[in-house]
């Protein structure tokens, strides 16, 4: 379980006053969870990630992921069960080096071993990471990452990002810089790899028809408030009017 308690967050503004996010946030999310999160620019969604990655520092407050204290923690030390992938594909992997040799680095995270060693995988176990995805990617094992396409390097990131099975994958507008066809290939792909690996998931979106058909809750945020906050079958019930109606009675 990823539990977040009394979480707060401020920002100094222009004044040299303190302009609060987060006023005691509390938020639950059971081992397996796949919670989309929705809600207008500058509500504390991406804010909200980069405190549970430990990118930013939250004000007080305390975050616990089963029996580990994240609060303690520092960034690089979250990143051995913590992933993330960021709406920009390069964010995630290292575009002057091939897909084996990315898939390889993810493969051997966090352990202390030479570059060299570090690609002495199978060509038949870098491929089996690759079936059945759509995109095409097992052609492309000696190809360097510059070289593919959006949607190619965004499904890359997502399989490294959970190769390692983290205890929580973090997905932040990952699916918003693709076409729509390719976009709904990176949904289908993350719905796959998240039930498959059980993954805790948490994805901020800004598209409110991947919010209704992919996950099992819905959460929308308020100026660093949750007003919503939808279990799966409730969420079935929903539509995008319905969604559209709350973002007026939000503003």
């Amino acid at each position: 379980m990823l539990k977040i308690k009394e979480l707060s967050k401020s920002f100094p503004n222009h004044y040299g006053e303190d302009n609060i996010l987060f006023n005691n946030l509390c938020l639950e999310v059971q081992k397996g969870q796949f919670i989309c999160i929705i809600g207008s620019n500058g509500t504390g969604k991406s804010t909200l990630l980069n405190i549970i990655s430990g990118l930013l520092k939250e004000s007080s407050g305390e975050i616990n992921l089963e029996d580990i204290n994240l609060t303690s923690l520092p960034e690089h030390k979250r990143t051995s069960i913590i992933s993330r992938v960021f709406q920009n594909p390069s964010l995630g992997t290292c575009p002057s080096m091939t897909v084996r040799e990315n898939l390889s680095l993810a493969l051997n995270k966090g352990k202390l071993i030479n570059f060299k060693k570090c690609l002495r995988h199978k060509k038949e176990s870098l491929e089996d990471l690759l079936k059945d995805i759509s995109l095409d990617l097992k052609k492309f094992l000696d190809v360097k990452v510059k070289y593919l396409s959006g949607g190619q390097r965004q499904a890359l990131s997502l399989i490294m990002a959970s190769v390692a099975n983290p205890k929580v994958l973090l997905l932040d507008e990952h699916t918003a810089a693709l076409d729509p066809k390719t976009s709904d290939e990176i949904m289908d792909l993350t719905e796959k790899i998240v039930k498959e690996k059980n993954i805790t998931t948490l994805m901020v979106t800004h598209n409110l028809s991947h919010a209704l058909k992919y996950g099992s809750r819905l959460i929308m945020l308020h100026k660093g408030r949750i007003i919503l906050d939808l279990n799966e079958e409730e969420k079935k019930q929903l539509t995008i009017e319905n969604i559209l109606e709350k973002f007026e009675y939000a503003v």
